[in-house]
């Protein structure tokens, strides 16, 4: 009988274990993020501004660098409270339209 009460008291350990473990990598994977937008139709120097100026209104945005000559926007974000998705439609918004830029 003690051996039985052993076997049960086993097998919610490793469920434990696991709802743990996947805690922790929820957590892990959430956080601070940064991506570059390739922005279109900037052609004067006061476009980076206007651009910038909208990014920055997003909550959840900490920070963006936009670059006139590269065409694109650096961006600093918490994923937990914004996507990539809302950042490019404030940009688009403004007049801007942007997308994820391509690694490669």
């Amino acid at each position: 009988m003690v051996e039985a009460k052993e076997v049960v008291m086993k097998k919610p350990l490793p469920l434990l274990g696991l709802s743990a473990l996947a805690v922790v990598a929820g957590t892990a994977w959430a956080g601070e993020q940064t991506a570059t937008l390739a922005v279109e139709k900037m052609y004067c120097a006061l476009c980076p501004l206007t651009v910038t100026k909208a990014i920055e209104q997003v909550e959840g945005v900490s920070a963006v660098r936009v670059s006139f000559d590269r065409k694109e926007a650096v961006v600093t974000f918490e994923d937990s409270i914004t996507s990539l998705r809302d950042i490019a439609a404030a940009s688009t918004n403004a007049g801007y339209p942007a997308h994820v830029k391509d690694p490669g």
